[in-house]
Formats: structure tokens, sequence, C-alpha cells
């Protein structure tokens, strides 16, 4: 009984043995791999294998290995196809055509352009139809906004026009139009309508001046006084008159026998220079 006593006593406490040591697993690999930092953090043979498996997963079937530095055009070009670009420009697809803005056309020699450069960059089809599309609506958006710029410029200088010249606003602009006509030509005309100088207040009174002439047959009306007065006429007028002495007695006494026509010329007078104002009565 003692000596089992002491056989088993012996084996519970460890008394007396002494265990193996435990062998390094780099033991195993060429020695000038051994001190590999990547290989620190691996304890055993199955973290080196797990972490291999986990590379592998991270690596994926199709491994693209980018072309090095002094690669021919054939190497950047077999690079580009693995990632997607088509095989010819031809082959980009880019859909249905966009809509234009109002006055600009669809270009089909910048299409096939695009196509080449999108090529030679080595775009994929969902880039190259990314840029094509985008380039496009940057296109129709900034001439929809000119055009909106555009649109209120013309607005302006129309209401500028129609206070200067007040109730003769549509007699001048006709007048405008005829020496335009007379004068003008067909690309004169164009020009006019396409950038807008058909509303520039400048262009228009210079030719309204022009038409005044033509109306009378001759180049020069400073001093025509036949068709309808501008509101800055009027007040000039107005103002010569207030200067008129004899004028002015027969404005201001009721008695004097010319004093209902004076009245009547002084209200039109004031009905042009102040359109916009109810005329003294």
């Amino acid at each position: 009984m003692s000596e089992i006593t002491q056989q088993t006593g012996s084996v519970v406490t460890d008394a007396g043995s002494s265990a193996a040591p435990t062998q390094d697993w780099r033991t195993a690999i060429p020695e000038d791999l051994r001190s590999d930092p990547s290989l620190t953090d691996i304890k055993d043979v199955g973290n080196l294998a797990k972490s291999y498996i986990n590379s592998q997963k991270l690596i994926g079937k199709n491994r693209i290995s980018l072309p090095g530095e002094g690669a021919t055009d054939q190497e950047w070009g077999q690079f580009y196809n693995s990632l997607g670009r088509p095989e010819q420009p031809d082959a980009y697809n880019f859909g249905d055509r966009p809509v234009m803005a109002e006055g600009l056309e669809y270009d089909e020699q910048f299409e096939g352009a695009f196509k080449n450069l999108a090529h030679q960059a080595g775009l994929t089809s969902k880039q190259a139809k990314t840029l094509f599309d985008g380039y496009h609506e940057y296109v129709n958006g900034k001439v929809t906004s000119e055009g909106q710029d555009a649109a209120g410029q013309a607005s302006q200088w129309v209401d500028s026009l129609k206070k200067e010249f007040g109730k003769a606003y549509d007699e001048r602009v006709d007048l405008a139009q005829r020496a335009v006509q007379t004068y003008g030509s067909p690309e004169l005309n164009d020009w006019l309508d396409n950038t807008g100088m058909g509303n520039n207040p400048m262009i228009v009174k210079m030719f309204a001046k022009i038409g005044e002439g033509l109306a009378e047959g001759r180049s020069d009306a400073t001093t025509q006084r036949s068709f309808t007065m501008t509101p800055d006429q009027a007040r000039q007028e107005i103002a010569r008159y207030n200067r008129d002495s004899d004028f002015m007695q027969a404005y201001n006494s009721g008695d004097h026998g010319g004093h209902a026509e004076a009245v009547q010329k002084m209200n039109n007078l004031f009905q042009l220079a102040y359109p916009d104002e109810t005329p003294i009565s």
C-alpha cells in the first residue's frame, strides 16, 4: 500500500519529473526566413496555415497586377481591358442621346472623339458613360442659366426703354425696326436676334434716330417734332414754354383768348413728360 501511495503521489505532484521542451516551429523552415517580421506573431504551424488562407481570400482568384515603370502601350492596354475597358472605342454604349437645351444640337462628332479619348485613357464603360452624361448635363445647365440671365437682361432693357420713351415707345421701336430693315442685312438681323443686342437701349435709340430721318426723307432729324415726344423731350418743351412770356401770359390768364389752347398744350406735354402720373387739369 505504501508503495502504491508513493507512486500515486509522485504522479499527482509531478515531483522529481521534468517536461520535454517545446520545439519552435520555425526550425523547420530555412534559416533565412525565420527572422522575417511577418512571422513574429505566428505561434505555430496552424496559425501559419490560417494566415495563408486569409491572404488568399483577400487576393481573390482574379488578381490583376499594375504594370510597372516602363511598361509598353500594349501592356497598359491589356491592363485596362482586364479592368473592364471595351476592346474598341466604338464598343462604348452611352444609351439614349441626351435631350439638349433649346438652341443646342447634339454633336455626333464630339461623341466619336470622346469615345476615342475615353478608350485611350483606359476608362471602363461605366466610367465613360458617367463622364459623358455629366458633360452634357453641365452644358445644358450652363446654357439654360445663361438663357435665363439673357432673358432677364432683355427684360430690364425693355423696361428702361419704356421708361425713357414713355408714350413714344411703340413709335420709336417701329422707327428703329424700319431703319434696320432699310439699312441692315440678314446677317445684322441674325446678330441682333441671337445676341440679344436688338433690345439694347443704345442700339434701339440709335436706329430710332435713323428711323426719324427716314420718315422725314433726310438723315438729320434733330429738330423734328412731328413724332411723339419722349418724356425727356416733353420736359424740355415744358421748360421752353415756361421761358416764353407770351405763352405763360395766355396760360395763366383765364381771360386771355389763347388760354384754353395753352392749357391743353401744356396738359398734353405733361402727359408725355410724366406718363405714369395723372396730368394736371
